[in-house]
């Protein structure tokens, strides 16, 4: 359904067609079709490059494009034979050309201001908080960010506005974090090794005494290098290799250090001790992960290595390009990025036309045709762009650019739905009564599929890697904490319900430990309600937007809700590790998850129902202290109608046991009163289907979901 927001945007467009205000770019209208957009499978069933716009001439950077006598609502930035001017946003968007909105003031589309159907403004609670976390104006609690602080918050779903790029770029051009760096030294190791700190010196004296063994060795095989001795006693080649791998990981470790001092990685970390991987040293690269986006466990690993050998103003790039993809995203409505691709290339569709089509990879499509369209093809050029534009420029920029034509498949209400496969699924525990983990391999994880049905073709869009449940800890009625399998329904559900910057109503069951945090407020550690977990945020349980999964109700029964959500998610490593696992939800990382949604509802039939208020409030105590919690909303609430089908298939079933345990499991090494209580039962309907926040089990009967 079209909000009357848009009815005006669609009004508006019209009345600036043919518009040729003095001073600004009239626009030639763009080319309607490309090549990519009718690409039939080649031989190798590969895709044919799609043909995208010329970029900027290179040899002249460009000239400020002068004031504008538009207004900021209409104005954009165009760049033509490599050179920026000023366009009527309107008139553009009427020819053709798409509006890329790249102001500071941008949310994507799941915290948009909208309008109800009389009019009257519906607003977002979170989106003043989205903003202020862009921007590094605001922290997590919506309290002000202390002056010199930044957030660092695109791994977690919020990528920084193009005003705080501006700043990065200029800071980075003037430091000389990259000049006089030993990159032989980081290029030498892949990984570096975690030592525990508490071991270094006994790993360094283990080292020195083998060092000491192998060059005995070496003088009595009179050779002249550790390597020549391993190739004349192949029995001592692991020896010398784990003796150089030290040594080179040992060099990478200072440049490493130097790095992350220079790029001021270390300012919240404690004291660090040179040489060792300990809590300063890994709260600094976590801090450079997050920074750069980079997934990985907060230790040396390989991605993290490469970011922190490349220039500043290299990662930079990396950054803006990543900042641009969701902008693209968000003005393009896509969602198209290669994920669904499989050995034997992209799917492939038959169209109108009856030939056979690719499914494209139209983020990346979209994103290379804008960068190379306004010349951010390098830091250099880059870096010029933000020279010339001023941070007040940046408030309110849009850019019109010519972007490929979208495939046939696409319109204003797509037959979209969602397969979750569960892949290999464990229901034994994964301990011993002593406690001792058992391994429990999987090759086959799960996995969140997006189809488009077209002309009776079931057409795969996307194929991400997501989360089921397992076991998670619990507290019980008496008190006690036991493991308990918190699984994932199986069957055909439906999504009515979806919720930006959702808020987790923690039920009785969950660990009081979880609902307390503390932070540093005018200098001083408190302890405090941990909103963190309990939302609306980006560390949120439901992270920044989920979709509720029920069982529709039948002869005017309710929806049955069991308490599981497919929702974005901080925890990126539960994803993303081996052995990774939910308390029964479907987790997507906070960027994916906008992406999905926002596409959801802007290919659907819906209803804005706007903001949840509730008078939610309950008191605990921890310690000697007493702590309330206030929930003045459940969050922003749009309504699919009708609802979304989702499929959640069962997988394969490994181990011994083909059906999970549904009691409590004592905790090993925990003694506890007596037999562990029942479990809290299942009331079937009782969520309803206009309260997507109250459940009937599942993750909301204890833990994050």
């Amino acid at each position: 359904m079209k909000s009357a927001l848009q009815s005006t945007v669609l009004a508006s467009l019209a009345f600036w067609v043919g518009c040729d205000v003095r001073g600004v770019a009239s626009l030639p209208p763009p080319q309607t079709a490309s090549a990519a957009a009718t690409a039939t499978v080649a031989p190798a069933n590969k895709p044919p490059a799609p043909a995208a716009p010329a970029p900027a001439a290179a040899s002249k950077a460009p000239a400020p494009p002068g004031p504008s006598p538009l207004p900021d609502a209409d104005r954009a930035l165009v760049v033509r034979d490599g050179q920026e001017s000023w366009t009527s946003a309107t008139g553009a968007a009427r020819s053709g050309y798409t509006i890329i909105d790249l102001g500071d003031d941008w949310t994507p589309y799941i915290f948009e201001e909208h309008r109800g159907a009389d009019g009257q403004s519906m607003p977002n609670r979170y989106r003043r908080v989205f903003l202020g976390l862009a921007n590094d104006t605001l922290d997590e609690d919506g309290e002000p960010l202390p002056a010199g602080e930044k957030n660092y918050l695109e791994l977690y779903g919020i990528p920084p506005s193009l005003g705080v790029l501006r700043a990065r770029f200029l800071e980075d051009e003037k430091q000389s974090c990259h000049q006089g760096a030993n990159l032989a030294a980081m290029e030498a190791v892949e990984t570096v090794g975690y030592v525990a700190p508490e071991k270094v010196k006994e790993e360094e004296k283990r080292i020195a005494h083998l060092r000491g063994d192998l060059e005995s060795a070496r003088k009595k095989a009179n050779v002249q290098t550790l390597t020549e001795l391993a190739g004349k006693d192949p029995k001592l080649e692991p020896k010398v290799k784990l003796v150089e791998r030290r040594t080179a990981e040992k060099l990478a470790m200072t440049e490493v250090e130097r790095r992350l001092a220079c790029e001021g990685m270390f300012k919240h970390g404690g004291k660090h001790s040179a040489g060792v991987y300990d809590d300063a040293m890994r709260l600094a690269v976590r801090r450079f992960q997050q920074k750069h986006m980079i997934y990985e466990s907060n230790y040396l690993r390989q991605k993290t290595m490469d970011a922190l050998a490349r220039p500043p103003l290299a990662n930079d790039q990396e950054a803006l390009v990543r900042v641009l993809r969701e902008r693209v995203v968000a003005a393009t409505g896509v969602v198209e990025d290669g994920s669904a691709e499989g050995k034997t290339g992209p799917p492939t569709y038959t169209g109108a036309n009856g030939r056979s089509l690719l499914v494209r990879n139209l983020v990346e499509e979209m994103t290379q045709a804008a960068v190379e369209q306004l010349g951010l093809t390098s830091p250099e050029a880059a870096l010029a762009f933000f020279q010339r534009h001023s941070a007040a420029d940046l408030r309110h920029l849009r850019a019109a650019v010519r972007l490929p034509a979208l495939p046939e498949y696409y319109g204003s209400n797509m037959d979209l739905s969602i397969v979750i496969d569960r892949g290999e699924v464990w229901y034994d525990l994964p301990w011993d009564a002593a406690g001792v983990r058992h391994a429990q391999p999987r090759k086959r994880y799960p996995s969140f599929h997006v189809y488009v049905k077209y002309k009776e073709q079931r057409i795969p869009l996307t194929r991400w890697r997501t989360t089921i449940g397992g076991w998670r800890a619990e507290q019980a009625s008496d008190g006690y904490e036991y493991f308990r399998y918190k699984g994932s329904d199986v069957g055909p559900r439906v999504i009515r319900n979806v919720v930006a910057g959702p808020v987790w109503i923690a039920p009785e069951s969950t660990p009081i430990r979880t609902l307390v945090k503390t932070k540093t407020v005018n200098g001083l550690w408190q302890r405090m309600v941990n909103y963190d977990e309990l939302g609306p945020g980006f560390l949120s349980a439901y992270g920044l937007i989920a979709g509720y999964l029920v069982v529709p109700g039948k002869d005017g029964k309710p929806d049955w809700d069991n308490g599981i959500r497919a929702h974005g998610s901080s925890e990126y490593l539960s994803m993303y590790s081996s052995e990774g696992y939910s308390h029964g939800c479907h987790r997507l990382p906070n960027h994916l998850a906008i992406r999905l949604y926002s596409f959801i509802l802007r290919h659907r039939s819906m209803r804005i129902l706007g903001d949840q208020p509730t008078n939610i409030a309950r008191q605990f105590l921890l310690g000697d202290d007493v702590f309330e919690i206030r929930v003045p909303s459940r969050g922003y609430q749009y309504l699919l109608e009708p609802p979304l089908p989702i499929d959640v298939l069962e997988g394969e079933i490994k181990g011994t046991l083909k059906k999970p345990i549904l009691t409590y499991v004592p905790k090993p090494g925990v003694r506890y009163p007596g037999p562990p209580p029942a479990v809290p039962s299942s009331a079937e309907g009782r969520a309803g289907g206009a309260s997507p926040g109250r459940s009937a089990g599942g993750d909301d009967e204890g833990g994050a979901p």
